[in-house]
């Protein structure tokens, strides 16, 4: 399972030049995020998402290795997102994950850990436009504000991210990522198996003392590792919201 631009269909470079007149219209809705099932996290979104979705990690396979990712599920059948209705509204009352939030923007870099990056947008999202909405450049070609924020929000979330495969590493540096499959029952009794995810094992966790435990609390890890095993309380509700959508087609 690859993290590359899941959504994101034509990622192209912004210029200063090319891209002078262009301006972004806000569009209703979350069409371009309902054919995903997942998004990956940052270990700090971990406290607003836990309430709302179950947080997993799984096998991020990229060219040179594999490693593993904190992921937010969406949906418990590939290519469909629950948490967007027939009109693509998000579900009330929900967080909205900081992945969806960036869209249509996303920087690009030679590799993760890169200090020189490339501002990039989704030239195929279809509130780009020269016409209406929020300018991308003042007309002395500089940066609008609307950009500037849009920038300082990516930067935070790339920031965060980086933050979070080092979450990751200390996980694997003290051997806590195990493998789970499980079946989860509905509300109405309906059983599903949800297969090979990663969760932290409560019981290595039990058994962690000295310099290791002190790292992760000196790190901020151990919040997100119980915010990431409370989440996991939301499989059922998924399940329930997974065959509620089911039903809705049949009607």
């Amino acid at each position: 399972m690859s993290n590359t631009m899941l959504f994101y269909k034509n990622v192209t470079a912004l210029s200063r030049e090319t891209h002078k007149a262009l301006k972004l219209e806000p569009v209703t809705g979350f069409e371009v995020a309902s054919n995903t099932h997942w998004v990956p996290t940052a270990g700090v979104e971990f406290y607003q998402a836990s309430p709302h979705y179950p947080i997993v990690f799984v096998a991020d396979g990229n060219e040179d290795k594999t490693a593993e990712m904190p992921i937010i599920l969406l949906g418990l059948e590939a290519g469909k997102n629950d948490y967007v209705a027939k009109d693509f509204s998000w579900k009330s009352g929900t967080y909205l994950p900081a992945f969806i939030r960036r869209y249509p923007f996303v920087i690009a870099a030679e590799n993760q850990d890169a200090e020189e990056f490339t501002l990039c947008f989704d030239s195929a999202f279809a509130g780009f436009n020269e016409k209406k909405g929020k300018p991308l450049f003042s007309k002395d070609g500089s940066n609008s504000e609307f950009l500037e924020e849009s920038i300082q929000f990516i930067n935070g979330f790339n920031a965060e991210m980086k933050r979070t495969r080092e979450f990751v590493d200390c996980l694997n540096k003290h051997q806590l990522l195990e493998k789970r499959s499980a079946q989860i029952i509905s509300s109405s009794k309906v059983p599903f198996n949800v297969q090979d995810f990663l969760v932290v094992s409560e019981e290595k966790m039990a058994k962690l003392e000295g310099k290791a435990l002190e790292e992760l609390n000196q790190k901020g890890y151990l919040g997100w590792i119980v915010a990431h095993l409370m989440s996991l309380s939301n499989l059922p509700k998924l399940l329930d919201m997974h065959l509620e959508k089911k039903d809705e087609k049949k009607a």
